[in-house]
């Protein structure tokens, strides 16, 4: 399996292409428009959109891609999310995007995605309905954490449905991994779990 990052221009997240087959893609948070050409340039086609929230600048660019065919996955609890004041398109001052829920997730759930294993870790706080993702890949997994986790930090919790309380017990359930994964966060570089526990101060000690 392969793991290509877009980092996004301007404001917006990182956003992930995964692809089992060179052809079929999971896309992990379209943040920008331009996600769609990034595709194409690597002859990919978007099957499933995978997020881990739905704030405005992890779903710009998923628009294009389910009028495309794609097949937009979150968690239940996200998907009761999707178009209201927590996607913070209002706070934000920009049009909201419109889409749809094709599938919800619940915690612990594991789906195979376009030849990809995944299973959904429920880490709600950033957002009532965040969830984070451990990725099978050929070398082991991998753990996608949207902005629950940032190496170094954490995602803020003063927008709509966010709870600080409610995501430190999100990290306490990170933290009690006992694996050293790679960690793709939304925004910023990549790190390793345990390096996150060791150093990161919201993360070490909880």
């Amino acid at each position: 399996m392969k793991i290509i990052t877009i980092s996004p221009i301007g404001f917006g997240a990182n956003t992930y292409i995964l692809t089992a087959d060179n052809k079929n893609a999971v896309v992990i948070d379209p943040s920008q428009p331009r996600i769609k050409e990034a595709l194409l340039q690597r002859g990919l086609k978007a099957a499933h959109v995978l997020l881990t929230h739905c704030h405005f600048d992890h779903v710009s660019g998923i628009a294009a891609l389910q009028a495309d065919g794609a097949e937009v996955v979150c968690s239940a609890e996200e998907a009761k999310l999707v178009g209201t004041e927590a996607d913070a398109f209002d706070l934000a001052g920009i049009p909201r995007v419109e889409y749809t829920v094709d599938k919800t997730l619940k915690d612990g759930e594991t789906v195979n995605l376009s030849g990809i294993e995944i299973k959904t870790i429920l880490t709600p706080g950033h957002t009532a309905g965040c969830a984070c993702y451990l990725v099978k890949t050929d070398d082991g997994e991998v753990l996608f954490t949207g902005d629950t986790l940032f190496a170094g930090s954490i995602g803020r919790t003063d927008l709509p449905t966010g709870s600080l309380k409610t995501l430190r017990q999100s990290l306490k359930k990170l933290a009690a991994l006992t694996v050293d994964y790679p960690v793709y966060p939304g925004h910023e570089e990549s790190t390793t779990l345990f390096t996150e526990k060791k150093r990161n101060p919201f993360l070490r000690g909880v």
